[in-house]
């Protein structure tokens, strides 16, 4: 027959083995319940060249034309163009459900040229000024008089994702899109919904 001491100290070594199992997730009941992390959707960049040309737009998401600012004022710090000295091309691409959307053209241009404007539904954006000047994805959304965040995007619903796509790599981006950097022939891509398990790798026409 044990011991009262003994048996204190079978009890005392049982407690500490089931609460180090716990805490190691060996209860099995406790991992049933746990919600599993989320795991990003797995995106790659293609190995060939897509051209990038008037054409490349795919399905229009039916945003309405832009509609320019009575008095042609400063929009988030982007004014009409006074002189084209400085000038280079971004690319915006959106996509809903792993289908690319074309931008809608002539945004930032009509009563006066910003500084921040498109030309067609390719979704490049133009960035044309009289010095070199940094533009954010946020100043061009502002322009445009649309919403940009995590948790919707241009009247898209969220989550949204959030990519670059700069000198043939692609990094998933977190934090706020809104501080992105629009500079030379760099790609941020939008989507909202299930991500094209592939999105193409864009050759600029010399011409950009």
């Amino acid at each position: 027959m044990l011991s009262t001491h003994v048996r204190t100290s079978v009890f005392f070594t049982a407690a500490v083995a089931a609460l180090l199992l716990s805490a190691c997730g060996g209860g099995g009941g406790d991992d049933a319940d746990a919600a599993p992390s989320p795991t990003p959707a797995a995106v790659t960049l293609a190995e060939t060249y897509t051209e990038l040309v008037a054409g490349t737009s795919t399905s229009p998401q039916g945003w309405p034309a832009w509609t320019e600012p009575a008095g042609h004022p400063a929009v988030a710090g982007v004014s009409c163009v006074s002189s084209e000295v400085y000038h280079l091309h971004a690319l915006v691409s959106i996509y809903k459900n792993g289908v690319r959307q074309g931008l809608p053209e002539n945004v930032g241009r009509s009563g006066c040229t910003y500084e921040l404007h498109t030309h067609d539904v390719t979704g490049v954006v133009h960035i044309e000024t009289d010095v070199a000047k940094k533009f954010t994805l946020g100043q061009f959304f502002a322009l445009w008089n649309q919403p940009l965040g995590a948790s919707g995007t241009a009247g898209l619903p969220g989550p949204i994702g959030f990519y670059l796509i700069e000198n043939d790599k692609l990094t998933p981006l977190a934090g706020d899109p809104a501080q992105l950097e629009l500079s030379a022939h760099r790609e941020i891509v939008i989507t909202s919904g299930a991500p094209p398990a592939t999105l193409p790798k864009y050759r600029w026409p010399s011409s950009l």
